[in-house]
């Protein structure tokens, strides 16, 4: 009996140091797969009725550290995060470059001011009237091609958002195809130690795109969930996640919060179970990763860069422009053709006085003057119309497309306005020159298929459901028949409350004028807009337009800002005097040496102009270069913020590995060390095999 349990004993010494030995090999063949850990076998000795009875493997186990890899899992998150931040911020950054290069928006700005300094010095010579001209091209084409660069990239946030998606619901099911087979073996009792460091692979490739967290089960399945609790996987159960891309993205296609009382926005959210239900949309949820690094790019990061352009660009056509109105070119043009659209109907509020003149385009004589001393008592573009046709030398109507056409009726004899002391009223208490306002000599414009006049958005706030504290009313004037109303706003009443009080009344509704607030990168902002295209007027009894910053919608005018077309074509039609008021008939109503017009322009480029808070920058008082040089800054710093962030976190993360690495890694030293004493134990035990074989063979000769 006892030779019978020794040999058990060796035999079963046999084939647990063979599984140990086929274990150190697979470590040793290992040594450099990544995401390898190393295996340690445990022995255990057999013993029947408490006499020994050899030896069995226990267990195989990975030599892993559980909560340094879902410390690599979160880092992993951070790194990845700020890596594709600083991918799209140095793309930003080399795209507007620094405020010194020849092609950035700050020098095209200081060209311009050059430029019509030139003109103000020498109004006759033509080379500095074709020099401003193509000075503004190029800022306009900067100011479009920057623009079309930030919504190129949100673009291609939105389309990576979609790709990466799909990766983490294959992920996904990866995973649980692995927590499949890890459950199997536990139950067989087969090692389960390679499929879990396959699982550990896809948990890592998992975190590089979203931030996720884990629990084991009992029977070795891991769920994972969302940091902010949603279930991805539970057991063997994957749960679908999906994301469906929008096409090419503009200034105004945005993602809207599930609590938004405008939800679903142009852009739709990252559903789970198949679903495009509110509730199951996770995207305000995500906080990690490649994909919560997109969806800040796409949602808040550029669309502040965007908003920060259009103020700006809202803000060079507002200067220039109004300036430009106020002068003339010599000779005066025969024509001129707005860049505003409007109906006859549309109401007209305006204050002071304007001088429309007929003017000798050889001599600068005047023809015939036409002096409007009360704009008051005008109340609709068609009145507008009606009076300046009344001149007995010019003619004035709206064309198809709506705009203002004033011309004078010899081709011998020019236009040019004085817009005196005129304010005509655009939204609130903002107020343009009469020039401006219908736009007949603007130097730039922004092409669209309407005007300025229907549609208004407010400044960025900070949210749209804290009560403003203010009390009045708003008054709509949608034509000059007249149809009114009055929508009123109590000191409780937040944004989102405001704008479903417009919404909802029956006189706005019958016009298509409605109320909503927006997302407008890290704010709110609120749209009063009628979707006809049609020109209304919004006035304020209290503070409401004025606390928000209520003007004229400058979304989307960096990407739609261009030179007139008809100053393009014919550079000598940059304003550069100014049309007298006091001269009659036959005297000089303009000269050519006269450079005020040009002077006043250039002079606007170092006025201090008050800039909303806006994207990413705060209000503030500067000039026009001065603001695009904190554009640039801003860019700057936050480019280097997320390429500082990323190193540290990078390195931070090789640290982790390191640690890890060296946890589990296969030291082949200790592999080999491990293989002799493996040897030796083998041939120990096959040695007893063999002694007991003999012992064996004797004693059967003994009994024969």
């Amino acid at each position: 009996m006892s030779l019978t349990l020794a040999i058990q004993s060796a035999v079963s010494g046999l084939q647990s140091t063979q599984r140990a030995l086929q274990t150190t090999s697979d470590n040793i063949a290992n040594v450099n797969t990544e995401g390898y850990s190393r295996k340690d076998v445990t022995f255990s000795s057999i013993t029947i009725d408490g006499v020994g009875n050899g030896v069995e493997i226990g267990r195989i186990t990975r030599s892993v550290d559980e909560f340094l890899l879902r410390q690599i899992r979160d880092t992993q998150a951070i790194t990845n995060n700020f890596e594709i931040r600083d991918k799209f911020l140095q793309e930003i950054q080399a795209l507007f470059g620094t405020p010194s290069d020849d092609n950035s928006i700050a020098t095209g700005l200081a060209d311009l001011k050059n430029a019509f300094e030139a003109v103000a010095l020498t109004p006759e010579n033509q080379a500095f009237q074709f020099e401003v001209v193509g000075e503004a091209r190029e800022l306009a084409l900067r100011m479009s091609e920057l623009a079309t660069n930030v919504q190129r990239l949100r673009t291609e946030a939105e389309s990576e958002i979609a790709r990466l998606v799909s990766l983490i619901d294959a992920g996904i099911e990866n995973v649980s195809d692995l927590n499949v087979q890890v459950a199997r073996n536990e139950i067989l009792g087969t090692d389960p130690s390679s499929i879990r460091d396959a699982r550990d692979r896809e948990l890592e490739a998992l975190a590089e795109l979203i931030d996720i967290q884990t629990i084991e089960n009992s029977d070795g399945r891991v769920d994972i969930f969302t940091k902010g609790g949603r279930t991805l996987l539970t057991g063997s159960i994957a749960i679908d996640i999906a994301h469906t891309a929008a096409g090419a993205l503009n200034a105004t296609t945005q993602y809207l919060n599930p609590t938004d009382p405008g939800y679903p926005g142009g852009i739709t959210g990252i559903f789970l179970s198949g679903s495009t239900a509110a509730a199951d949309d996770i995207t305000p949820e995500i906080g990690g990763g490649q994909l919560q690094a997109l969806i800040d790019l796409r949602d808040e990061l550029l669309p502040n860069l965007q908003s920060e352009l259009d103020q700006l660009s809202k803000t060079i056509l507002n200067e220039v422009n109004s300036q430009h109105n106020t002068g003339t070119a010599f000779p005066p043009p025969n024509s001129f053709t707005g860049s505003q659209s409007f109906r006859t109907t549309d109401v007209f509020t305006a204050t002071g006085a304007v001088r429309i003149s007929v003017i000798n385009r050889t001599t600068g004589d005047v023809v015939e003057n036409l002096d409007i001393a009360d704009l008051s008592l005008i109340t609709s573009a068609g009145a507008v119309v009606t009076t300046l046709d009344g001149m007995a030398n010019a003619s004035a109507s709206l064309d198809s497309n709506g705009n203002l056409v004033l011309s004078a009726d010899a081709a011998a004899n020019g236009i040019a306005i004085n817009v005196s002391s005129s304010s005509v009223t655009t939204v609130g208490a903002n107020t343009r020159n009469f020039g401006h306002y219908f736009g007949i000599n603007d130097l730039f414009q922004s092409v669209t298929d309407n005007s300025d006049y229907n549609s208004f958005v407010s400044g960025q706030q900070a949210n749209s459901t804290t009560a403003l504290g203010i009390a009045g009313t708003l008054t709509f004037n949608i034509d000059s028949t007249p149809t009114t109303t009055a929508v009123a706003y109590a000191a409780g009443d937040d944004l989102d409350t405001i704008a479903a009080n417009i919404t909802a009344d029956a006189t706005l509704t019958a016009a298509n004028i409605s109320a909503s607030v927006v997302n407008d990168g890290t704010g709110r902002r609120l749209v009063i807009t009628d979707s006809d295209n049609q020109n209304f007027i919004v006035t304020d009894s209290g503070t409401l337009f004025s606390s928000i910053n209520m003007d004229i919608d400058d979304r989307r005018y960096s990407n739609v800002f261009t030179v007139r077309s008809a100053v393009a074509d014919d550079p000598t039609l940059v304003s550069r005097g100014t049309l007298s008021l006091t001269a009659g008939v036959g005297a000089d109503g303009i000269v050519s040496g006269d450079g005020t017009a040009a002077n006043n322009i250039a002079g606007r480029f170092d006025a201090q102009i008050a800039f909303d808070s806006i994207g990413g920058l705060s209000g503030t008082n500067t000039t026009i270069s001065g603001y695009a040089a904190q554009i640039l800054s801003f860019q700057a710093s936050i480019a280097a913020e997320a390429q500082n962030q990323f190193e540290f976190n990078d390195a931070f993360l090789d640290s982790l590995k390191f640690r890890s690495d060296a946890d589990k890694g296969v030291n082949l030293d200790e592999e080999l060390s491990e293989l002799v004493i493996l040897e030796q134990a083998f041939n120990a035990a096959a040695r007893v095999v063999s002694v007991v074989d003999t012992m064996f063979d004797e004693l059967f000769n003994a009994v024969r």
